[in-house]
């Protein structure tokens, strides 16, 4: 006789009517998760469109402001005056000398007195020449005055009556008058302004009674000036007027 077969374990069988319905269940299940995955798509869709929209209307809003902008620039830049240079640092001293220290040439150009000034100090120059025109008395204006520290103002005829007497070379064989720096003065063009520092040893007598001593003699500088008309005549002889007592 054949042994006997081994038993084997059942298998469960699933009746044709619970396949059925599991299946149904597992396609209803799918069709199901599909439904709500499109669902859940369309939304996301939409959101990332609405977001695509905004960023372009975004690029667009900032580009039109950056247009405007760069347009109010140029506008600005076409009205707009250009800066004016900043002004050079003014030195003291010549800010100093612009003000205090007028241009003389200039004021002497402009002047409406008729005499140039190289001629009137010729005529002042003349004057002097001929002993304070004691020697040619034409050369004084009618209206002539003699001005100095102590003795004036003498007339004309006053002045050349004392002038003459003095004599001043007798009593200082060696006087040198040293006139010297004519020039015109700018605020009163017909006036000739000129210096003299006198040095001479008394080595003679001196107006006729003081006798020699034999000093010599430095005078401090002295500040003299002439005035003249129109007719080149002196009107009036300064002199004496000392610079500096020191010396």
């Amino acid at each position: 006789s054949s042994p006997p077969s081994p038993e084997r374990t059942p298998r469960f069988v699933t009746p044709p009517t619970l396949r059925t319905s599991t299946t149904m269940a597992s396609a209803a299940f799918c069709l199901s998760s599909a439904a709500m995955g499109a669902r859940a798509v369309a939304p996301t869709r939409a959101a990332a469109s609405s977001s695509a929209r905004r960023c372009v209307n975004n690029r667009a809003t900032t580009a039109q402001k950056s247009s405007s902008q760069k347009k109010s620039s140029f506008r600005l830049a076409a009205i707009s005056e250009p800066e004016a240079p900043a002004a050079p640092a003014v030195d003291p001293l010549e800010a100093f000398y612009a003000i205090q220290m007028p241009d003389t040439e200039a004021m002497l150009k402009e002047s409406t007195f008729p005499i140039p000034p190289a001629e009137l100090i010729a005529l002042c120059k003349g004057v002097l020449a001929t002993n304070n025109a004691a020697n040619d008395p034409s050369r004084l204006s009618d209206n002539f005055n003699f001005v100095a520290p102590v003795v004036g103002p003498l007339p004309k005829t006053n002045f050349l009556e004392a002038f003459k007497s003095f004599k001043i070379e007798e009593g200082f064989p060696d006087a040198r008058f040293n006139y010297y720096a004519f020039r015109v003065d700018p605020f009163e063009p017909n006036r000739v302004w000129y210096d003299a520092r006198f040095v001479g040893t008394h080595t003679g007598t001196l107006v006729g009674t003081i006798q020699p001593t034999g000093i010599k003699v430095m005078a401090p500088p002295q500040s003299c000036s002439m005035l003249f008309n129109t007719a080149g005549e002196c009107t009036q002889l300064t002199v004496g007027y000392v610079m500096d007592k020191n010396i």
